[in-house]
């Protein structure tokens, strides 16, 4: 690509990234938040309306006010994402277009998490399936983004714990299997995402996200951007240690964070407590069947009074608490947002994880930090994840930046 070609693609796809993460705006304005020349800016936003890749949106005026700005958006109908958070329980999709307009959504069981081609056929089949529920030409189809659990480097484009494909990372595997590009990212990564562009970190510059489902996980946002160590891996919450000596971990380790406090653990002590002979009403709400026990039955026995429900929540609340004692200690955050099953808990888990948080955390860092639950529930993920592969279409990072000098 000549540099003058390379220059002009940067510009193109800094003004249309700048409308997909902000919005409708007028000329003047994103010659601001761009940098780009006005001039500049009008005739690629001339070029966009021409390719109906944009749309000029009209905006009334008084009459005596003048004439009224341009104010142009990206064209909904020019493309489409799909966003698929994969879980352990559950596998939810999301259909958008560009004008982040959800436009279909898709909440099936999970498969087996193997590396096998029978995953891949099935991932592609319910991708074929949410495109017929929205009735999205599989032509306008300009990405795939997809969250995994466990150990993710999504910058190589690489699943270590599941979709593990040997040499082949991850990420064109599926590619090639979607026949569209593909972005991959950590589950809660993409969640503490979802929470950014349409949640509620919003307005969050700070924020921790905790996914507090069958397993433990953490989104950190910086300054409004997701924070991952070396290699690109995500901070592991749910494996600092909780309880020294404690029960062994399937990450080899003893006494993590997710054998006392996640929905796995909530389930598997609420079975064992009750075949030890605690009484809950939970055997009447199972019909005696302990085996089906999981942390959202615990949730909605404690909602119905059942004491011992109570106590097994407000417990790992505590624990919880204290570890987000300690993120608060490294991070001193604005906002701790809680999603995942276990927290539709509500309060009775909230309320323990806040108040032993606060007791344990030092005083000016924790004040005026805020706790609050996610309004998007599963959907965080899925959106997160959608967003990623939008940006991806306007990515400016490994173009040639030498050709704006």
């Amino acid at each position: 690509m000549s540099k003058v070609l390379a220059k002009h693609q940067i510009r193109r796809n800094r003004i249309l990234r700048t409308l997909l993460d902000n919005g409708p705006l007028s000329l003047t304005d994103l010659a601001r938040l761009t940098g780009i020349r006005l001039p500049m800016v009008s005739q690629i936003v001339s070029e966009g309306i021409r390719k109906k890749l944009l749309v000029s949106i009209e905006k009334k005026r008084p009459a005596a006010a003048g004439r009224p700005p341009i104010i142009v958006a990206l064209n909904g109908r020019a493309g489409y994402v799909v966003g698929i958070d994969l879980g352990h329980r559950n596998t939810n999709l999301v259909l958008i277009d560009l004008q982040q307009t959800i436009v279909a959504e898709r909440h099936v069981p999970s498969p087996p998490l193997t590396d096998s081609e029978a995953l891949l056929i099935l991932l592609a089949s319910e991708l074929d399936q949410i495109l017929e529920t929205g009735e999205a030409p599989r032509r306008l189809l300009r990405g795939v983004g997809i969250s995994i659990p466990g150990y993710v480097r999504a910058p190589e484009g690489i699943s270590e714990t599941y979709l593990n494909f040997g040499n082949r990372p991850t990420r064109d595997v599926l590619a090639e299997r979607f026949h569209t590009p593909v972005h991959i990212e950590h589950d809660a990564q993409a969640m503490a995402l979802g929470e950014k562009w349409f949640g509620a970190a919003r307005k969050t510059s700070h924020a921790l996200c905790l996914n507090i489902g069958w397993g433990l996980g953490l989104g950190v946002l910086i300054d409004g951007k997701n924070f991952t160590g070396r290699n690109g891996y995500p901070p592991e919450f749910g494996h600092v240690q909780a309880v020294p000596s404690g029960r062994l971990c399937y990450c080899g380790k003893r006494g993590c964070l997710e054998t006392v406090a996640s929905g796995m653990a909530i389930a598997r002590e609420a079975r064992e407590r009750i075949l030890s002979g605690a009484v809950s009403q939970l055997v009447d709400m199972v019909g005696g069947r302990t085996e089906v026990i999981d942390a959202e039955k615990v949730a909605q026995a404690a909602a119905g009074g059942d004491q011992f429900s109570i106590e097994l929540l407000d417990e790992v609340g505590r624990y919880l608490g204290e570890g987000v004692a300690s993120l608060i200690n490294l991070f001193v955050p604005e906002r701790i947002i809680f999603n995942g099953r276990v927290s539709q808990a509500g309060d009775f888990i909230l309320d323990p994880i806040r108040s032993t948080a606060m007791k344990k955390s030092v005083l000016p860092l924790a004040s005026g930090v805020e706790f609050v639950l996610s309004t998007l529930g599963p959907k965080a993920g899925t959106l997160g994840v959608a967003m990623l592969a939008a940006r991806d279409l306007f990515e400016v990072e490994h173009l040639n930046p030498s050709a704006l000098v």
